[in-house]
């Protein structure tokens, strides 16, 4: 499949453009420093150098792939308001670029998910994250409102390390009966989720818990 991955050079979009190519996708990358695309000549890799908040950025991205990926990030930023910036450019130029299927990366905790925490996992993200998770769950409605075949990641929080994907996590869905969910998840558990939806069929309008 072609693929665009936005946050591509953070570290689940690194992740998800490693796995895709592994697994002989081609990839648009939209990036805002290209000297930090790792992969910026591989011959598979189309690099468009923007910014995710602009909708003529994204849709130049977006234009002639199946799916995209949104996997940015705040890094260690608690306040950033990167979700709800990007959400509406992000749909805006899906829609004009032709492209349904969008797989989205939140968090378990983000606006009304919180209830499907763990308390300990709960009660860090409000007292940490809570700005970040208010504007995550803003961002999380607009994407599922949207007339588009979305899917929702809800991973809970990050274990430590990289290492590769080694099958057995766990796919909730949000609406499910399970109650809390707990546990810890490997950023590259979490970039196989993505990239699985996204050339899959599974999940769509869906909003799903990825934990271990």
């Amino acid at each position: 499949m072609q693929l665009t991955v936005l946050g591509a050079t953070g570290p689940i979009g690194d992740l998800v453009l490693r796995q895709a190519l592994a697994a002989g996708h081609r990839v648009t990358a939209l990036v805002r420093d290209e000297a930090r695309l790792a992969q910026r000549d591989d011959e598979r890799v189309t690099v468009v150098v923007g910014d995710a908040a602009r909708a003529a950025d994204v849709e130049a991205a977006a234009r002639g792939s199946q799916a995209l990926i949104c996997a940015l990030g705040p890094g260690k930023d608690y306040r950033s308001t990167l979700a709800t910036r990007t959400a509406t450019p992000v749909l805006e130029a899906m829609a004009a670029a032709g492209v349904r299927r969008l797989v989205w990366l939140s968090a378990l905790g983000s606006g009304g998910t919180v209830r499907r925490q763990s308390f300990f996992q709960a009660g860090a993200s409000r007292l940490v994250m809570g700005t970040l998770m208010a504007d995550k769950g803003v961002a999380d409605e607009t994407v599922a409102r949207s007339g588009l075949d979305w899917t929702i990641a809800l991973p809970v929080m990050f274990g430590n390390g990289r290492t590769a994907p080694g099958g057995g996590y766990e796919t909730i869905p949000l609406d499910g009966t399970r109650g809390r969910v707990g546990g810890r998840i490997g950023r590259a558990d979490v970039a196989d989720f993505l990239l699985s939806a996204a050339t899959g069929g599974q999940w769509i309008r869906r909003r799903v818990i990825l934990t271990r």
